[in-house]
């Protein structure tokens, strides 16, 4: 009933829809979703999954803790392209624009594509957090296909922070602000009806895991 509900209420009837999601691509675009009052909706080997709703929208996010510096998790999950490896909707990622100090263009998918803008932020203070945030563009090089059912993206994105106890700890947190285009990849999890959120989250720690060793030779000017 609950996985009923939320498809009806942020798919079927989405009042979001009525209005595009997709802007023109502009290097300025940048979003990160950073929000309180988050309610614990599942729990299962120290992965969390915690929903919001509000303002007819809502949002989810996904946290866990590794055991590496935050910047190189940081380092790792920059590369967008090195998903595929750990998250099993990533089918495909090509870097379409890439502007050194500005943000990059992506595009991924097979039954669905997203034109995503990434934009990648070092800590400006010792308790800041490392950002990688994520949100759909316009191009115009790159209009829908047929091929692809063009989905959407309003705000999604990583945080990770050092841990008080331990400089090589991290807390990891993903936030998405869910569209229609992406709901259907978690609501099973919200209504509680699957652990998949766990299963590509447990993915992601193994990936950082398996390839810290090939960091820690790089200069700290490099991460």
């Amino acid at each position: 009933r609950k996985k009923i509900r939320l498809d009806r209420k942020y798919i079927i009837s989405c009042k979001q829809s009525e209005v595009p999601l997709l802007v023109p691509w502009d290097p300025s675009n940048q979003m990160l979703a950073a929000r309180n009052n988050w309610v614990l909706t599942s729990e299962k080997n120290k992965v969390s999954l915690y929903t919001l709703e509000e303002n007819q929208m809502l949002c989810f996010k996904v946290e866990t803790h590794v055991a590496m510096a935050a910047e190189w998790v940081f380092l790792l999950l920059s590369d967008l392209r090195r998903r595929k490896a750990w998250d099993h909707h990533y089918q495909y990622v090509k870097c379409i624009l890439n502007n050194e100090k500005t943000p990059s263009v992506i595009k991924r998918g097979k039954v669905q594509d997203f034109i995503l803008l990434a934009s990648w932020r070092h800590p400006c203070d010792s308790g800041d957090p490392y950002l990688i945030a994520l949100r759909s563009v316009t191009l115009p090089a790159y209009p829908p296909t047929e091929d692809y059912n063009r989905g959407e993206v309003l705000c999604a994105g990583f945080m990770r922070w050092l841990t008080c106890l331990c400089m090589h700890f991290s807390q990891i947190s993903y936030y998405n602000q869910a569209t229609p285009g992406v709901l259907p990849y978690i609501s099973t999890d919200i209504a509680g009806l699957s652990s998949s959120f766990y299963c590509t989250f447990a993915s992601c720690s193994a990936f950082l895991e398996e390839n810290k060793d090939s960091l820690a030779s790089l200069p700290t000017s490099t991460l």
